[in-house]
């Protein structure tokens, strides 16, 4: 089985390229391969390495929708001639822009093409129309995404298949279970993404700010993350990042640590794993910490609510509430949130493990290729 994956990422933060490493590695014994297309600028920083096809078109994401679509209509020339030169079992189009090549392969070049939703756009009902459309097929994360566009699952046009996490987590020594919280003890979290703006880390110095001196001074937060190069944002957000946590006199309980080799590490070390996103699609990140047996404090949103089991594997926030968030950390602190063992932890997510999901698009696959012959 040859997979082309077409991304168009000019970096690698993790994300679809950490799932694409996964599936790679799960489905390596059936003999599949998985080439990915990413802009003609990309540098490969992560391993395993994955098989690159490099292009002038396909971009990730842009703010400007004329240079998405301007982009997707030369996009869809160039994959026609990538496809004549390389025969692929399948084509698998991923993130906002990839959305628009893959319609576009779908219709113009009469191919059947699969779409994995990485988001919850606002432009529900384009998705949703695009989902029933002829040689269209459309993967989503999460049913809560399924539900926020509308739709229902129904294989093979409308399937829902979650992210995964690589199968190595499940074989890693589980986070040793901390005692609970003496009057003296720190809590530690953990948080692991992007410094992006829409991942909310701000949120955190404003909860740390409704807590008085002594449970402050209780909480350690470590975030892990690279600043997005090609993002002109990032770079500003960590700026005001640091500059808030300066002026709250935060700098001894939140610290931004940058990007990690070893994450597995980081995250044994802590006692929860924080996500204070609004509508995170899907994050790998906390599927890796949960597959450790570690508890997550997540907001009330997105992909959460079908990968965290609120006071068993974690427990929910109200999005984007600093003062409820702030509530949940008091509670941690005083032992009121209860949680499973890191085994239980860890067995509530194996249904989301690269060997689990790649069956799943095994069946998918084969089942788009048979509609071909």
């Amino acid at each position: 089985m040859k997979v082309l994956h077409l991304a168009g990422n000019y970096e690698d933060a993790g994300g679809i390229l950490s799932v694409i490493r996964h599936l790679q590695e799960a489905t390596r014994p059936q003999g599949w391969s998985h080439s990915v297309l990413v802009h003609r600028r990309y540098v490969e920083t992560r391993q395993p390495a994955l098989d690159y096809r490099f292009s002038r078109f396909v971009c990730s994401e842009l703010t400007n929708h004329y240079e998405i679509a301007w982009r997707a209509a030369l996009a869809v020339l160039e994959v026609r001639r990538l496809l004549a030169r390389e025969p692929f079992d399948i084509v698998h189009a991923h993130s906002r822009c990839g959305f628009l090549v893959a319609f576009g392969i779908s219709s113009w070049l009469r191919r059947r093409v699969l779409f994995t939703n990485h988001d919850y756009a606002r432009r529900v009902r384009m998705y949703h129309r695009a989902a029933n459309y002829r040689n269209f097929y459309t993967v989503l994360l999460t049913p809560n995404m399924a539900r926020h566009y509308g739709l229902r699952e129904q294989p093979p046009k409308v399937n829902v298949i979650s992210a995964c996490c690589g199968d190595r987590f499940f074989n890693e020594p589980l986070a040793p279970e901390s005692p609970p919280p003496a009057n003296t003890r720190t809590l530690r979290l953990v948080g692991a993404g992007s410094i992006l703006r829409w991942k909310k880390w701000d949120l955190l110095a404003q909860a740390l700010t409704e807590l008085n001196d002594s449970e402050r001074k209780r909480i350690d937060i470590s975030i892990w993350g690279p600043v997005v190069q090609t993002d002109p944002d990032s770079p500003r957000y960590e700026t005001e990042l640091r500059q808030c946590l300066k002026r709250q006199g935060l700098e001894e309980r939140m610290a931004l640590r940058g990007s990690a080799s070893a994450m597995t590490e980081k995250l044994r070390q802590a006692d929860w794993f924080v996500l204070p996103s609004t509508n995170e699609p899907c994050s790998v990140a906390l599927m890796e910490a949960l597959a450790l047996g570690l508890p997550a404090l997540v907001s009330a949103s997105g992909g959460n609510i079908d990968i965290v089991r609120d006071r068993e594997t974690g427990c929910f926030f109200e999005p984007g509430n600093p003062t409820d968030l702030a509530n949940k950390l008091r509670a941690i602190l005083d032992c009121q949130i209860p949680v499973w063992p890191a085994k239980k932890i860890r067995e509530s997510v194996l249904h989301r493990s690269a060997t689990a999901v790649s069956r799943k698009y095994d069946a998918l696959y084969r089942e788009l290729v048979a509609a071909c012959d």
